[in-house]
């Protein structure tokens, strides 16, 4: 019963798909506000938290390399994706976009986002920097977004697989021992002292 209770208490907790975490108040108490990925602390009971996965954040950012590819302005781009995209994307992409047309530093734009749109901020500032269209550069940055996903994917199924040897090994290993291995040694030495 011990090593059961071990095993249970050493047991691999589950890995979440990587996500933003986006906070937000239940309709009638107030605005809708949005967190970065470590904010959702709000004492609020009308506090709600919302987890877009970062793989959808990818898919935006496709839509926004096809808009400005388009030969649209970056801003009118933004909103344009802001309009077809539901939800929390959308209003990250709403949010960048009016701190754009109020003149907000582009830093200080993407950095009222979540982090997880920091490759996208990246990519448009090196396509102003090179002075090149911004479709293409971003759309290496959806398939960077998708990369670090997909590592990060890896690495959690190869700790995983760790994990749950562990607690196998705690519960079934001393019971493989007591009872194949203590019988045969005890028969062994029954035997030798029975020579005796």
């Amino acid at each position: 019963m011990l090593l059961t209770a071990a095993a249970v208490l050493t047991w691999p907790t589950t890995h979440p798909v990587t996500g933003v975490i986006v906070t937000g108040v239940i309709a009638g108490r107030g605005p809708t506000g949005v967190g970065l990925p470590d904010a959702g602390r709000s004492d609020d009971p009308g506090s709600v938290r919302t987890v877009v996965p970062v793989v959808e954040i990818a898919g935006v950012i496709d839509l926004l390399a096809l808009t400005l590819r388009a030969g649209i302005g970056l801003v009118e781009a933004m909103e344009a994706v802001a309009a077809r995209v539901e939800g929390p994307l959308g209003l990250h992409l709403r949010t960048v976009a009016a701190a754009g047309r109020w003149g907000v530093k582009d830093t200080t734009a993407w950095a009222s986002v979540p982090s997880a749109w920091q490759p996208a901020a990246r990519a448009l500032r090196m396509a102003a920097t090179a002075g090149v269209p911004p479709g293409d550069v971003l759309a290496r940055a959806a398939e960077e977004v998708r990369r670090r996903e997909q590592q990060r994917l890896e690495v959690a199924t190869e700790t995983l697989g760790v994990r749950i040897v562990l607690p196998l090994g705690l519960a079934f290993l001393p019971s493989f021992v007591l009872t194949t291995v203590v019988p045969v040694v005890l028969a062994l030495a029954r035997q030798v002292l029975a020579n005796q």
